[in-house]
């Protein structure tokens, strides 16, 4: 694909947005550029990491993404991004994105609420997460966010992924979908 752009892949925790993400930027032939990478490399730096140097971490893992993103022209950038309407202090800002000089699309990962938390209870990541201690009050979490759905910001393609056991069904669609959105980007200009 010659076009340039940049793929915003949003959703819940542990909605399929890697899967999806990964699957996109090899059909795509664009870097994929995974929060959760920068985030784990910098946890890697340690061997024990508590609740708030966890959230440190984060930032400073957000503020590398938005430094790697900006010197690319083209690329799929998945995290959980932080609502901007919305008062949470969690989550990849947004505001950075339109500072990108490509065309910027998202992709909305839909996935039931109760399938995201299964997921993320029996999901095994680098243990810097703390995933365990997050546990308590995950329901709930997961039942408030499902809600707002996509960010809103960007031309949107929201795609189902509560089952991804046909992941290419599902991947072939998305592309399909974000590959018409930066068309129309493309025969405007």
């Amino acid at each position: 694909m010659n076009e340039k752009g940049f793929v915003v892949v949003s959703g819940l925790p542990a909605s399929g947005k890697t899967t999806i993400g990964r699957w996109l930027a090899e059909a795509l032939g664009w870097p994929i550029l995974d929060k959760d990478d920068f985030l784990e490399a910098e946890f890697d730096k340690f061997s024990a990491i508590d609740m708030a140097r966890r959230q440190q971490l984060s930032r400073k893992s957000d503020a590398i993404f938005e430094q790697r993103a900006k010197g690319q022209s083209s690329g799929v950038l998945v995290s959980f991004w932080r609502p901007s309407d919305q008062l949470v202090s969690y989550g990849t800002a947004t505001e950075w994105i339109s500072e990108l000089q490509s065309p910027v699309v998202e992709l909305h990962c839909r996935c039931d609420p109760a399938v995201a938390q299964k997921r993320f209870s029996s999901r095994t990541r680098h243990p810097g997460h703390n995933d365990a201690l997050r546990l308590d009050g995950l329901a709930r979490q997961f039942d408030e966010l499902a809600p707002l759905g996509p960010l809103g910001i960007w031309p949107c393609v929201t795609i189902e992924t509560t089952d991804l056991r046909d992941i290419d069904t599902v991947g072939e669609r998305a592309t399909e979908e974000v590959r018409r959105l930066l068309y129309s980007f493309a025969t405007k200009g």
